[in-house]
């Protein structure tokens, strides 16, 4: 806190960042093995790197109104998330307290963009008191209501991804890998989905149990589905707020949110996305949901990932068995493994299929709760197949090249 990154260095052993403090000016050198360029769009990081953004750049400069008036007459009851409004004045949406007492209105359009395009997109060209007053009225459609304002932020409407997301021991990660329109809320949830697939990685390699390797995936799987994100982010925009950029930017399809936030998949044949309640457990998606009891407590399957976790069918012991082998051989690898059917029951008989696999199967499943492997029968040599397995899931073996 106070300070800023001046300068950004890389070895074979580390990485070195040299810091600023703001009050003084004077400087540090921080030293560690890796970096996670977590700093913003404005990453000073990536700016360093060398590394730009490629995609359909800002299209809007928008404002965001922080406010204070009652709009419950308006409102009611009703649990509203996000409130479009589209009208001669403005094109945004309202996200409001609980009460409807206070909230913020996001602006990307003024007036009319087919007879002005660059004074519609340009909206936070007047930012004073009354003009920001003048603009709530108008989105709520009411010119006497009473509106102090809090504050307010410019910002542009970007859809970018990183040209990479990764260069050696460094790592481009939320906003500074992707910048998308507020549309669908898919922002704050990717940078995340970014830190949820690297940390189990990253820790791992660190503590010696996967090879270095293994973070070389990070980039391979996580930038199509940015860039996938990031487009479905800017669909909405259009569909939402700028109907009239449909025919010049030419944006993709829309497809569910369910897709977007729990059916992206990483290195599938089937795909960058999917269904989720479709998947049945292929490597690549999400771990399915089935409940289970033990000792009269019921949970997810979802509830036992965090570590690496095999799940065999009732009558996959001998997968179980490999698996207490195969954690001895990595080095003491976190692994717990079950039998499904033995170890917690599964009264629907469910998991069999919504895993895909038989019941004397297997399926292998990372610490981030994605499906690294699995194997649909039980094999004479249950123990080499999942220590290939796993040693390929720890980066043991050649990371194909990202495309």
């Amino acid at each position: 806190q106070g300070a800023q990154i001046v300068d950004v260095r890389q070895d074979r052993n580390g990485v070195s960042v040299t810091v600023e403090y703001v009050d003084g000016g004077n400087m540090r050198e921080l030293r560690a093995e890796y970096l996670i360029a977590a700093d913003g769009g404005h990453s000073k990081v990536r700016e360093c790197l060398g590394i730009g953004y490629e995609g359909r750049g800002a299209f809007s400069n928008s404002v965001t109104i922080y406010f204070t008036a009652d709009l419950s007459p308006w409102v009611g009851n009703n649990a509203w998330s996000v409130i479009y409004v589209n009208n001669p004045v403005l094109r945004g949406f309202f996200r409001l307290n609980r009460s409807a007492q206070a909230g913020f209105l996001a602006i990307n359009t003024l007036g009319d963009p087919k007879l002005d395009p660059q004074a519609a997109a340009n909206a936070a060209a007047d930012v004073s008191e009354h003009r920001l007053i003048e603009l709530v009225r108008a989105g709520v459609g009411n010119p006497d209501l009473a509106v102090r304002i809090d504050g307010h932020t410019r910002w542009h409407a970007t859809a970018n991804v990183a040209q990479e997301f990764q260069d050696k021991r460094i790592f481009i990660a939320g906003d500074a890998a992707h910048l998308m329109p507020p549309n669908g809320g898919f922002g704050g949830n990717t940078g995340i989905h970014d830190a949820h697939n690297l940390a189990w990685k990253l820790a791992l390699v660190i503590r010696g149990h996967a090879s270095a390797n293994l973070l070389d995936s990070y980039a391979m799987e996580r930038k199509p589905v940015a860039r996938f994100t990031v487009e479905q982010a800017f669909s909405r925009y259009v569909a939402r707020t700028a109907p009239w950029l449909e025919s010049s930017q030419q944006p993709e399809a829309l497809v569910d949110d369910l897709h977007i936030e729990l059916g992206y998949l990483y290195n599938s044949p089937i795909g960058i996305h999917a269904d989720p309640r479709t998947t049945l457990g292929i490597p690549g998606s999400r771990a399915p949901h089935v409940w289970l009891t033990r000792a009269g407590k019921r949970l997810s399957t979802i509830d036992l990932t965090g570590h690496f976790l095999l799940l065999a069918g009732a009558e996959g012991r001998s997968w179980v068995d490999a698996a207490r082998g195969a954690s001895e051989r990595f080095g003491g690898l976190p692994l717990e493994a079950y039998c499904i059917g033995v170890d917690f029951d599964d009264a629907e008989g469910r998991f069999p299929q919504a895993y895909g696999i038989s019941s004397s199967g297997a399926s292998l499943v990372r610490p981030d709760g994605f499906v690294a492997w699995r194997c649909e029968q039980s094999a004479h040599d249950a123990t080499g197949v999942l220590n290939d397995a796993l040693s390929r899931s720890l980066g043991h073996h050649p990371v194909p090249a990202a495309a």
